[in-house]
């Protein structure tokens, strides 16, 4: 069914991750900007922002009829829901345009108490096709942010079949996985891309048979020359990732967009080319359009090039007196800022250029070729001859230093919020807080029901292996022709199978999906395993079904599992990255929750993405300088990158029986039950012994 498209005004959307860059979106013409706190916010490493200056910020923008959203797109833990509830009746209380959110809890407190938020359905969410946004908008969020794996004819699809707010990314930095399904960081260093505190492994080396190479790491979006594409294909928000981006990244960005959606048609060729010359001094990494145009750029990976912000101007020859010394590729002034890469990859470091010397003569500025030395700041980083070095930032843009730009914010006068929403405020925060408190109990699982996860129909004589309940197997084209190959004779396995839908459906793919569920259904399989909010839909109207939750339906706290379970799930599996001690929390809710289920064994996914890594083979281990290993596979037109070695929690299945979680989860999708290394998880798994060349994940170290 098409749907009526409301008339909106387009919104030209900024990043904001200091009180500068605050005041550079806003005087270069954004219509609305995005911020986060210093809590929950998925760029922990930005400055990030107190309640209070959120509402002076909010009251200077609404002023000048600009928006302010916040963004609290993260994943919250049990112990930090009280925290989380009193964020939301502060930001209720300021007036606060949007709260852009990734977690279902996060959602299902602000629905109940909080109604007068806006709420924007973060891309981590990962929503790509119209049935996505239809659940969205069945749930109430006034916004989706949708995927950036995502075509123009995609969008347009979507636009067609809603009415809800669409926005979109329109420039900045991209992520090889799809936003929300990364869990590389996590695997890789302990620090939660989900938690907002992503270490960036993509950007780093890795040896594909002994070659180096950037395989993951991805070039920069823009899509300014496709601005009227996007705004013809219903995005309402076109934004502008960077909110670790500095005030003069953000000044010039914003202006080059403006420039071009403000001009009118006769000079939109010259408006574009002065954007261009505009973003070519913002010295971002080379850029691509992504999957806007329906097929997948060339460049948008290329492993032979390091992805680095900036552009590549020499190489530190000398390192004395407090200086390096360098022949510079550029025109260089005092001002600008360069970054120094070292040859070893580890993370570059930069600086702002506050003394030029050539031989013994204080320039204020040199030319390319000559022979610079420049002074190193005291915090400097470490540095070795053969270093690159980088200009990432070009002659000023936005001048207002970082202490006017914060007493010009002081000066924000904020009305007093009248005594009746006082009391509303403080009455909803004490019934939110009160839903968190009843129901604890701890009792410990007298039997553990066990799903083992197959590779295919050929595994179903695992259901005749003691104490399995239950056999899960991924729906694929592939599977269900190896069904028909299967002796129907048994009157009980069908009852004891479970399906799992791919996590990523675009465009038609849903549709196939959504007749292939009817049939299966039709024949008496009746459970089935989800994995985002866009799978819901594929069960209208089927009746008898059971839908379970999987792993990628995070839930870190009792209010998100509460959510799925109100959208229609009757079982959920804990996170994959969860630790030890939130688990014991949220077992700790059970009386009270849907059915929760733990994996126990399985391969780890790091990544989900829709980008091929072109060079390396389906089934090649791209190993990083570390060791660690990381396998390439592909399914479903997706690559998934896995880590070398296995999750198992088995040899820690009695701490988890006396938290009292009552479901385990075998995962041997990627070797089949009856092979070796099944048949070996499988005694390990009766004798509770830990397996060797296996990690725990955050299990045992915790999640940050």
């Amino acid at each position: 069914m098409t749907h009526q498209k409301p008339k909106r005004k387009t919104e030209l959307l900024a990043p904001v991750g200091s009180t500068e860059s605050f005041y550079a979106a806003l005087e270069n013409g954004a219509d609305a900007v995005y911020c986060g706190l210093k809590e929950f916010s998925a760029r922990a490493k930005a400055k990030n922002f107190t309640l209070p200056e959120v509402e002076k910020m909010a009251g200077h923008a609404h002023r000048q009829h600009r928006h302010l959203y916040v963004a609290l797109n993260t994943l919250i833990k049990e112990k930090e829901l009280p925290q989380l509830v009193g964020i939301l009746a502060d930001l209720a209380g300021i007036g606060v345009d949007g709260l852009i959110i990734q977690d279902l809890g996060v959602w299902r407190l602000a629905r109940n108490h909080f109604p007068q938020l806006p709420l924007h359905a973060s891309t981590q969410l990962a929503v790509h096709n119209a049935a996505g946004v239809a659940m969205l908008e069945r749930m109430g969020f006034t916004r989706a942010v949708l995927a950036r794996e995502l075509s123009l004819a995609e969008i347009t699809a979507i636009r067609q079949q809603s009415t809800i707010e669409l926005e979109h990314f329109v420039h900045g930095a991209l992520c090889f996985s799809v936003s929300g399904q990364c869990l590389f960081s996590s695997a890789a260093s302990g620090l939660s891309g989900n938690r907002g505190r992503c270490a960036q492994p993509c950007r780093r080396r890795y040896l594909n048979r002994e070659q180096p190479g950037y395989h993951f790491s991805t070039s920069d979006f823009c899509a300014l020359s496709m601005l009227p594409q996007l705004l013809k294909a219903g995005v309402v928000s076109l934004k502008i990732e960077g909110r670790m981006k500095s005030a003069e990244y953000v000044a010039r960005v914003v202006a080059a967009y403006r420039l071009v959606l403000d001009a009118p048609e006769s000079r939109r060729k010259q408006a574009m080319l002065e954007a261009e010359e505009q973003l070519a001094l913002s010295f971002g990494r080379e850029s691509t359009k992504g999957f806007l145009t329906g097929s997948v750029p060339s460049g948008i990976a290329d492993s032979s090039k390091q992805g680095t912000l900036g552009r590549h101007i020499g190489e530190v020859t000398s390192l004395r007196g407090g200086m390096l010394g360098f022949v510079t590729g550029d025109r260089l002034h005092v001002g600008d800022r360069i970054r120094i890469q070292p040859q070893n990859d580890q993370a570059a470091t930069g600086f702002t250029v506050r003394e030029l010397w050539i031989e013994q003569k204080k320039l204020k500025v040199v030319k390319t070729g000559d022979f610079v030395r420049v002074r190193i700041p005291d915090k400097g980083g470490f540095y070795q001859v053969g270093d690159k070095v980088f200009k990432v930032g070009g002659k000023a843009a936005f001048t207002m230093s970082p202490e006017a730009c914060r007493a010009t914010l002081d000066q924000v006068v904020v009305p007093e919020k009248s005594q009746t929403l006082k009391e509303e405020l403080f009455h909803a925060r004490s019934r939110a807080l009160a839903s968190l408190l009843p129901g604890a109990s701890l009792q410990a699982a007298a039997v553990q029901i066990l799903t083992v996860r197959g590779r295919g129909p050929q595994d179903l004589r695992v259901l005749d292996e003691p104490g399995v309940t239950d056999l899960e197997l991924p729906l694929t084209p592939e599977t269900l022709a190896a069904l028909k190959k299967v002796d129907h004779q048994r009157a009980d396995w069908q009852g004891r199978l479970i399906w799992e839908i791919p996590p990523m459906l675009f465009g038609v793919e849903w549709d196939e999906y959504r007749r292939a569920v009817q049939m299966l259904a039709g024949q008496g399989f009746c459970r089935f395993r989800l994995n985002n909010l866009g799978h819901i839909p594929l069960f209208a109207g089927l009746s008898g079904l059971t839908l379970l939750g999987g792993f990628r339906c995070y839930i870190l706290n009792s209010q998100a599992a509460l959510a799925w379970q109100e959208l229609g799930l009757g079982e959920l599996i804990t996170n994959l990255e969860d630790d030890r001690k939130n688990l014991q929390e949220l077992f700790c809710r059970g009386l009270h929750l849907p059915s929760l289920a733990t994996t126990v064994y399985g391969p780890l996914p790091v990544m989900l993405s829709r980008i091929p890594v072109r060079g390396v083979r389906p089934g090649s281990v791209l190993r990083a300088e570390g060791g660690e290993g990381y396998r390439l596979t592909q399914s479903n037109n997706l690559t998934e990158v896995l880590a070398e070695q296995d999750f198992s929690l088995l040899g820690h299945l009695g701490p988890l029986k006396s938290m009292g979680c009552p479901r385990i989860i075998v995962d041997l999708s990627h070797c089949g039950a009856f092979s070796s290394k099944g048949k070996q998880v499988l005694a390990a798994l009766a004798s509770d012994h830990s397996l060797p060349e296996t990690t725990t994940f955050n299990f045992q170290r915790g999640l940050v």
